[in-house]
C-alpha cells in the first residue's frame, strides 16, 4: 500500500532547514498521492527566501515514522520553524483537507467516464416446434457522449479551486502555528518581568515594614505597598494562566496530547526586522499570488462552465442509438435504431439562471477579496515598519535610559542622596520597558507573519497581539509619602 509522503522545505540561500513537511498518514489509494503532487506543485512557485512556504513530497512514510520524527522533534526545544514542521505533520484538520481535495479528484474522475452502454438480451420460443429465439441489443446515449467534455471540464474548474484552497489551508496553519509560537515566547518573557516585578514590591514591602515599625513610615505608606504586593501576585497568577493557555493553543496546531504537551521553549523572541517591508511592488506580488482569489477563480469558472453545459443540454435534443440483432430459422437478423427526445418543456432555464447568478455573486466577491488584499498589504506593511521603528526605539533609547538612571540612583543610594525606595522605582522602571518591548516585539513578529502569509498567497488579516499587561499594571504602588535615609 502506498502512504502519503513528507518532505522538507529548504531555504537554499542559506542552505539551512526551515520547515517541514505535510503528511497524512495510513494507506492511501494513487489520487491521493496525485493530490499530494497538485498541492506541492501549487506551493513551490509561491516560495521565495523571504517567504519560505512549506512544500510536499510524494514519498512513502508510514505512520510510525511521523510519529517518531515528531518526537524526535518535540525532544528539542521548539523553534518557530520546528513548531511549523511538527503541526504539517500531525495536524489532523490538514489531513481532513487534504482528504476533501480527494472529493473532488473522485468528482473529476467520475465526469470523465464515458457513458455506460445498455445490453439487451431475449430470449423465447417460437411456434409449435419449440424452437428457441434469441435477441441481443445495444442501446448508447449519444447526447451524454457529446456533453462528456463539457461536464468533465465544470469538474477539472471545481477540482482546481479545492486545490487552490487546500494549498491555502497549508498556508494557514503554517502561518497560525508561527503566531501561536510567538505567543508562547511572548507570554513566558511577560512571566518572567511580572515575577521580577513581584519581588521588587515584595523588597519595598519589607523595606516599608521596617520603617514603619521604627516609626518613619506612615501606616498608609505601609498599606499602599502592600496593596501593590497583592497586585503584582495577582498579574504573576494571570500571567501563569496566559502562558498555559498559549501552550494550548499551540498544542492543538501541533496536533499533541499527553506526553507530547511536555515541549519546551528556550529561546526569546527575536530582533525586529523591516528588510522586507522596504521591497517594491509587494501589492501586486500579494494580488498576483493570492490562493483565496485563484479559488474564486476556479469557482467562477466552474460556475460558467455550468451555465454553457446547461444551455447546451437545453437545447440538445436526448439523442440515443443502438443495434439489435435477432436470430430467427438459424439466420440473424440486425436493425439499427435512434431516438430523439426533444426538449420543449424542459430548456434548462433555471439552471442557467442558477449558474450566471453564481458566477456574478462570485465576480463581486472576487473583486472584494481582491480590494481587502490590497487594503491588508498597505495596514501591514505599514504595521511591519511601525512596530519595528518602535521596538528599536525602546530597545536603543527607552531600555538604556532607564538603565543609565538606574545606575545614577544607585550612585545617589550608595551616597546616601537618596532612599531605597528611589533604587526600587528606578528597577520597576527598567522591567516596565522591558515589558514594553516585548510586546512591541510581539506585534512586529504577528506583522511580519501576517505579510509574509499575504505575499505566500493567503489572506488571514492583521491578528493583533493580545491585550497587554505591563509590568505596571502589576502594581508598583505609589511612592511612599517619607522615606527614610
Amino acid at each position: 500500500m502506498k502512504t502519503w509522503s513528507s518532505s522538507r522545505w529548504k531555504k537554499p540561500a542559506q542552505g539551512a532547514l526551515l520547515a517541514t513537511s505535510l503528511v497524512l498518514g495510513g494507506c492511501v489509494s494513487v489520487p491521493y498521492a496525485d493530490d499530494v503532487r497538485d498541492v506541492r506543485s501549487t506551493l513551490e512557485p509561491r516560495w521565495t527566501p523571504e517567504v519560505p512556504v512549506p512544500a510536499l513530497t510524494g514519498e512513502a512514510q508510514r505512520s510510525e515514522d511521523i510519529d517518531a520524527a515528531v518526537k524526535e522533534l518535540l525532544a528539542q526545544p521548539l523553534t518557530a520553524d520546528s513548531a511549523v514542521r511538527i503541526a504539517l505533520l500531525n495536524n489532523r484538520d490538514l489531513r481532513a483537507a487534504m482528504h476533501e481535495l480527494g472529493i473532488a479528484t473522485g468528482n473529476l474522475v467520475q465526469a470523465s467516464l464515458p457513458p455506460i452502454p445498455e445490453l439487451e438480451l431475449e430470449l423465447g420460443k417460437s411456434g409449435g416446434e419449440h424452437e428457441l429465439q434469441v435477441g441481443v441489443g445495444v442501446e448508447y446515449s449519444l447526447s451524454d457522449l457529446l456533453l462528456l467534455p463539457q461536464r468533465r471540464g465544470v469538474a477539472l474548474a471545481e477540482r482546481a479551486s479545492e486545490r487552490a484552497r487546500t494549498a491555502g489551508e497549508v498556508l494557514s496553519l503554517a502561518y497560525r502555528t508561527r503566531l501561536a509560537f510567538y505567543d508562547v515566547q511572548a507570554r513566558r518573557q511577560q512571566l518572567e518581568l511580572r515575577n521580577l516585578a513581584l519581588r521588587n514590591a515584595q523588597a519595598r514591602y519589607a523595606t516599608a515594614a521596617e520603617l514603619e515599625k521604627v516609626g518613619n513610615l506612615r501606616a498608609l505608606d505601609l498599606a499602599t505597598e502592600r496593596s501593590a504586593v497583592e497586585s503584582a501576585r495577582l498579574a504573576v497568577a494571570e500571567t501563569e494562566n496566559g502562558v498555559q493557555d498559549a501552550r494550548e493553543a499551540l498544542n492543538v496546531l501541533l496536533g499533541v496530547f499527553g506526553a507530547g504537551t511536555q515541549w519546551t521553549v528556550d529561546s526569546l523572541l527575536g530582533d525586529p526586522s523591516d528588510a522586507l517591508s522596504k521591497q517594491d511592488g509587494l501589492e501586486a506580488r500579494a494580488i498576483e499570488s493570492s490562493l483565496d482569489l485563484s479559488t474564486l477563480r476556479g469557482r467562477m469558472e466552474a460556475a460558467e462552465l455550468r451555465r454553457k453545459l446547461a444551455a447546451t443540454e437545453g437545447f440538445l435534443p436526448d439523442v440515443s442509438g443502438g443495434v439489435s440483432g435477432e436470430r430467427e430459422d438459424d439466420r440473424w437478423q440486425m436493425g439499427a435504431h435512434i431516438k430523439v427526445g426533444v426538449p420543449l418543456f424542459d430548456r434548462k432555464r433555471g439552471e442557467r439562471i442558477a449558474a450566471l447568478s453564481s458566477r456574478e455573486s462570485l465576480k463581486a466577491r472576487y473583486e472584494a477579496t481582491a480590494t481587502a488584499i490590497r487594503a491588508s498589504l498597505r495596514q501591514t506593511r505599514f504595521r511591519v515598519e511601525s512596530t519595528a521603528s518602535r521596538a528599536k526605539h525602546v530597545r536603543d533609547v527607552l531600555l538604556p535610559a532607564t538603565r543609565k538612571a538606574l545606575e545614577e540612583t544607585v550612585l545617589q543610594y550608595n551616597a546616601m542622596q537618596l532612599g531605597v525606595f528611589d533604587l526600587l522605582r528606578a528597577q520597576d522602571n527598567v522591567t516596565n520597558a522591558a515589558s514594553t518591548y516585548v510586546d512591541t516585539l510581539l506585534e512586529h513578529h504577528r506583522a511580519r507573519a501576517a505579510l509574509e502569509q499575504l505575499l505566500a498567497g493567503r489572506h488571514e488579516g492583521l491578528e493583533m497581539a493580545p491585550t497587554r499587561i505591563s509590568a505596571a499594571a502589576s502594581g508598583s504602588g505609589a511612592a511612599p509619602a517619607s522615606d527614610a535615609h
